[in-house]
This record gives C-alpha cells, structure tokens and sequence, in this order.
C-alpha cells in the first residue's frame, strides 16, 4: 500500500512572472529525490528527448496567455536512471499565474486503479476497497476501533475562487499531512469529492477524539492554498460489539453531520 501511494501522490509547482517557478518538494520525490532542489539536472533536461519540445512549448504558450491550460502524458528520468512517465496539468490564472499537478502514470499504478483499490488523485484507498476491509474487521472480532471522517469546509467556495486544479492539487497534499500522522496500518480512504474516512486500530473514543483534534489543527495550520486556510469537520464514532457494518455507518455520519454544521470542528 505504502509503494502504490507513493507512486500516486500529485507533485505540485507554480510559476509567476513576479517570483519565477516555485516546485513543491513532492515533484522531486516523484523523480526519487530529496530535499528541496533538483541535482545536477533540471527538470526540462531530465524530460524524454522526444517529449521536451512538446512539453516546453505547452508551458510557454500557457505563460504568454495563449492557453489557460494544459494537460500532458511524458516520460521523464528518475534519480535512479529510468524513465517513468507523468501526467501534467496546468492551469492558468485570470492573473497569469500558473499552477501545474504532475501525477505518476506507471504501468503498475495503473493495474492497482483498474482494481479500483485506490483514489487516483491521491492514492489512498477507495472507498469501495474501504468498505471492505471495514466489513472483514467488523467480522474479525478484533477488538474495538474509531472511525474517522472528514470533510474540507467550503469547498465548493475553494473550487470557485482557485478552480478545479488547484482544488485538486489541495486535496492531494492534505492527504500527505494526514497520511503522516497515521500508522502504516491504519486503512486511510477517499470517501466522496471532498471527504475521507479513516479507521484507527485499538483506539479507544478518548483517544480517537485526541487524534483527531491534532489532525483538524495540523490540517488548520498548512499551507494547502494561497492566503487562505483549509479547514475540516470531523466526525467520530467507537466501534460497538457486533455492530454491523450500516448500523456504524449511519452513527458517523450523524456525528460527520452535525461536524459539517458547526465547520473546523470535531464531533464524536
């Protein structure tokens, strides 16, 4: 699971003709490096020679204002001497701005998204591969576990004012943050547009509420979009003994509900 989300994860960049080109360190982790800068070789440099003029002139015309936007397949070279090939969009702003989302498209990444055991934007688990592994839990007799989900507040707001890209590009890198706070174990899902759920093994009501409120501050403090803060609703809910599977459900979802009323706030 671990490998297929780092295949999936969306590198992020953005070009202005004020500040020049800003690349998020998730692109080079794309490419298997570390750090905030490229080595030796720049990105356009490490592009397939029969795919660098194509993809160089895409993003020149986005930045003359004769496209808002772009998206590419091309093959590029990781830091260990291979090529793999990425999916770019590009997104141009009323301010001439460009905002650009690099996704990995290897082949095996592929196999795991016709599976349909994965969220291609942001590689975690789908909901459909969720519900799953929650039934063979809920079966398992394991002891009991919280369950979390979330919601980005306002977002249809965030979709209108930054556009599709950059919403995307947002819900990629919250997926990150959250995805680092959790146990490699812990199944981490996208469940709608704007929501994810999250199961936390041998986690108690009190525990769960700790985390979760550690989750919405983080998510609070970051950086996911320019000069506004992201937020989240967060409801939770303590696994009962025998509960089924739409009985616990249905008791999240009350307490996501009553969450999403009340914005950037954790009900359980």
């Amino acid at each position: 699971m671990t490998s297929v989300m780092a295949m999936l994860e969306a590198g992020i960049w953005t070009w202005s003709a004020e500040q020049g080109l800003r690349r998020d360190p998730s692109c080079l982790q794309l490419l298997g490096l570390s750090g905030d800068e490229l080595d030796d070789l720049g990105w356009l440099a490490r592009v397939h020679p029969d795919d660098g003029a194509r993809l160089e002139e895409a993003i020149r015309a986005c930045q003359r204002g004769e496209s808002g936007g772009l998206r590419l397949e091309y093959r590029i070279l990781h830091h260990q001497g291979h090529y793999v090939r990425l999916e770019e969009r590009v997104r141009r702003d009323v301010d001439g701005t460009l905002l650009g989302v690099v996704r990995h498209l290897d082949a095996s990444a592929a196999q795991q998204d016709d599976r349909h055991d994965t969220d291609p934007l942001t590689g975690l688990e789908s909901r459909s591969h969720f519900e799953l592994l929650l039934d063979e839990r809920l079966a398992s007799e394991s002891g009991s576990f919280c369950l979390l989900q979330f919601t980005v507040d306002h977002r249809s707001k965030i979709l209108q004012l930054f556009g599709e890209v950059a919403c995307d590009a947002m819900l990629a890198k919250l997926a990150r943050i959250v995805r680092h706070e959790l146990r490699r174990e812990d199944p981490f899902a996208r469940w709608d547009e704007d929501g994810f759920i999250l199961m936390l093994s041998q986690t108690d009501r009190l525990s769960g509420l700790e985390i979760a409120e550690r989750l919405r501050l983080e998510i609070a403090d970051a950086s996911l979009l320019p000069e506004r803060p992201v937020t989240v609703s967060i409801g939770l809910v303590q696994s009962q003994n025998a509960e089924q599977i739409d009985h616990l459900l249905a008791r999240l979802a009350s307490c996501h509900g009553q969450a999403r009323r009340e914005h950037n706030s954790v009900v359980g």
